[in-house]
């Protein structure tokens, strides 16, 4: 393992943003890993312009739902290249229940990768997700979810290496369950303790039998037109990547991070009170009494948003809840958009907008 210095981050983010990282190394196994980690400890205790007991670190992966700030990030940048995919030999030796196998995927495996991999293998579960930038270890992070389905619905089990009182001399990598991953809509026990759990593989269990998921109106509309009843698994990747596609900015020619905000959930009466203000207003309720709301439908109803552009950034064209930079656009363009949708939404609804893009600055 190498340790670089002064490496600009716009190279290994999708927004094409991001100043120089002070400290940067790739690592491609778990013993590699740790000595990052004890990197940044060494150099936290030597280092006088180091706050805490070490260096800050942040571990990046396909940094597509990343931020970074135009200044760079003042600690070790650990760029996560574990991989290694369970074969069809070892699914089948693991298989514990019938009519499931389960997947294991090295963090640093590209997610799409994966789904398909399940797919052509005939495994149920992920298909929803397909098309979705980014890494494997992101997916129990972010608890990515699109077209009815969750990553939590699959995840069996998160292996991480734990770095509360690190000891390089006896690193403690531990097995989260799915119910200790603390899962929720767009959240993590990993948001919540940011830092000290490091992914380096997680474990899908996925079942050989089923149906596809159709219970949204995209992927409803597209087999209606197709006169196709009851999809394949092969099928429903294929609608999935086809529908992100045509709603997605074209990442080589675009930077972005996909939809920056969390659809937020109101109160049953709140809802009611914006329904009777705006009586399209899309609504899905929830088993807890709560109701999720469609943020792209208040972006372009509500706050006419699409097309708002502040520098060289601003909102998609096609979907307001995605945002945009075009070339030469600063993280502080990028912001300043979100910061104006923020305030138009709190304005016309009363609501306050959280983004799920994460700042690194």
């Amino acid at each position: 393992m190498i340790i670089q210095e002064n490496i600009p981050l716009s190279a290994y983010t999708t927004f094409k943003i991001g100043g120089p990282a002070r400290f940067f190394c790739t690592v491609k196994n778990e013993e590699e890993l740790v000595e990052a980690v004890k990197f940044a400890h060494e150099k936290g205790i030597t280092d006088a312009t180091s706050s805490g007991a070490h260096l800050p670190f942040f571990v990046l992966g396909g940094g597509s739902n990343l931020l970074v700030s135009d200044d760079g990030f003042p600690g070790l940048i650990i760029k996560n290249e574990i991989r290694g995919v369970t074969t069809e030999l070892d699914i089948e030796s693991v298989t514990s229940e019938s009519g499931f196998k389960f997947v294991s995927a090295g963090s640093g495996e590209i997610w799409d990768d994966i789904v398909a991999y399940t797919v052509d293998r005939g495994l149920f579960g992920i298909e929803n997700l397909s098309a979705i930038p980014g890494t494997v270890g992101a997916t129990p992070v972010q608890n990515i979810g699109a077209y009815g389905a969750e990553a939590s619905h699959t995840i069996s089990s998160v292996r991480a290496l734990d770095t509360k009182d690190f000891d390089p001399a006896m690193p403690k990598f531990v097995e989260l369950s799915n119910t200790e991953c603390k899962f929720g809509y767009r959240d993590s026990i990993f948001k919540h303790e940011p830092g000290r759990y490091i992914i380096s593989r997680v474990t899908f269990k996925l079942s050989k039998k089923g149906d596809v998921t159709m219970n949204y109106k995209d992927t409803r509309d597209y087999f209606n037109d197709k006169k196709i009843l009851k999809p394949s698994i092969a099928e429903m990747r294929r609608a999935i990547v086809e529908i992100r596609t045509s709603k997605l900015p074209d990442w080589s020619k675009l930077g972005t991070a996909g939809s920056f905000f969390k659809n937020p959930y109101v109160s049953a009466v709140k809802f009611a009170e914006l329904k009777a203000k705006y009586p399209t207003l899309p609504g899905f309720p929830e088993p807890d009494g709560r109701v999720k709301i469609s943020l792209g439908w208040i972006f372009d109803k509500a706050c006419n948003a699409r097309g708002l552009m502040i520098g060289n950034a601003g909102t998609y064209e096609k979907q307001a809840l995605v945002l945009v930079a075009k070339p030469g656009a600063k993280a502080v363009d990028v912001k300043a958009v979100a910061d104006e949708l923020i305030t138009r939404v709190k304005e016309k609804t009363g609501i306050v907008i959280e983004p799920e893009v994460e700042w690194v600055g």
